[in-house]
């Protein structure tokens, strides 16, 4: 289909295809460890499958609420029990809370790969009339976590690791006056792992635009009923 928002590629996927399916052999993830914040719903989890149908050998899953997190391992490790899933309630916006996941988790070894993928959306009012304690905390949270977790990953990565930042197209796109605190702290963290890639060179960080996902926090912007477009979690 076309792409119905501005987009870098021509063509726009909705669903899964096979040019990024984990089952291929040069796609595999296997052996790797791999740290997923967000990990508990939506994309974050799917993500964490992904990694463990491509192979991965560990995977930790970060977010402040445990039982949706339990609710993910359990579901990877029915499918794929070879795969150690390790969980850790975690509110990243804590530095303390992250410090000490990344390092049990780590054991005294490396981590090759962080999807970063907490977020909040914070008030949907325009610039004009927002409540501007809130319009600041929330792009201060989104900023801080991903601080925090940026700065663990550092400590733990191997040398060829590969950060992962679920970022959104809000951070360059104007889609509406109500996503300000959003679209503006969505930048700010796409700055910071540029930054991050910029000092530590031989590390590879990437961003990801995801489409419209069927999430609780898209829910939250209007997502799928406001647009009548859906992209599958994959």
């Amino acid at each position: 289909m076309a792409a119905p928002f501005p987009s870098p590629t021509t063509k726009w996927h909705t669903e899964t295809y096979q040019s990024i399916s984990p089952i291929r052999p040069e796609l595999s993830a296997k052996g790797r460890t791999v740290v997923v914040t967000g990990g508990g719903t939506g994309i974050g989890a799917e993500t964490a499958r992904q990694f463990a149908e491509a192979g991965a050998s560990r995977i930790a899953l970060l977010g402040r609420r445990e039982q949706p997190l339990l609710d993910t391992k359990s579901s990877i490790q029915h499918k794929f029990p070879g795969v150690e899933v390790f969980v850790a309630a975690t509110d990243v916006t804590n530095k303390d809370q992250v410090d000490a996941a990344f390092a049990e988790f780590a054991r005294g070894g490396k981590i090759d790969v962080l999807v970063s993928g907490a977020a909040i959306i914070g008030p949907q009012d325009p610039v004009g009339n927002v409540d501007s304690d809130k319009f600041l905390e929330a792009i201060t949270q989104n900023l801080k976590g991903s601080l925090s977790v940026a700065q663990a990953f550092l400590y733990y990565a191997s040398s060829d690791a590969v950060a992962i930042d679920i970022n959104s197209s809000a951070a360059h796109v104007n889609f509406g006056p109500g996503f300000a605190a959003y679209s503006i702290a969505k930048l700010a963290v796409f700055r910071l792992w540029d930054s991050l890639a910029f000092a530590n060179p031989d590390l590879s960080v990437f961003h990801i635009q995801p489409g419209i996902v069927d999430t609780a926090m898209n829910k939250e912007a209007g997502g799928v009923k406001a647009t009548g477009i859906e992209d599958h979690g994959k």
